[in-house]
């Protein structure tokens, strides 16, 4: 997916966002008003497969089985592939400080493959600081989880 499409879902998340019930909405109001700023068809397409695979895996049937707990999360060779080191690394720390558990840890890789690769290193972090704000917004009970990653600064943590 391009820039363009994360530029649309960040839109969206800074203007859009439910406070009441930690969700965005896609609706017709929603389309016009993304239209009315100049996001073309195609890039508000994109934004809304990514919010409703971002809502397939906020689902019950998308978290990881119970008995898998405490066992070691190992990349696939596409995860590996789509996914820089150092952002595998990040994913992995956010979990081992808390801010990331199993399910946010699942969403958060599925929602940074729907965006597709990234060549910049830099650029794939920030990508992924906003992946993981989004996925912790549609998760209950997450505030202090998501202020800490919205004041973070990725370049500093990724070192």
């Amino acid at each position: 997916m391009k820039e363009d499409v994360l530029d649309v879902l960040l839109y969206i998340f800074e203007n859009f966002q439910d406070e009441e019930s930690n969700h965005i909405f896609a609706n017709d109001n929603l389309v016009e008003a993304l239209e009315d700023v100049g996001f073309s068809d195609g890039e508000i397409k994109g934004a809304i497969d990514w919010l409703d695979g971002l809502v397939i895996a906020t689902s019950d049937t998308f978290k990881p089985n119970r008995a898998t707990q405490g066992a070691l999360r190992v990349f696939s060779p596409k995860e590996q592939l789509h996914l820089s080191t150092r952002t595998q690394g990040a994913i992995m720390f956010f979990e081992q400080i808390g801010v990331l558990d199993m399910h946010a840890r699942e969403m958060v890789i599925d929602r940074m493959l729907a965006l597709g690769p990234q060549e910049d290193e830099e650029i794939e972090l920030d990508r992924l600081r906003w992946v993981v704000m989004m996925v912790l917004f549609n998760m209950p009970d997450r505030d202090a989880e998501f202020a800490w990653v919205e004041n973070l600064d990725m370049g500093l943590a990724a070192h």
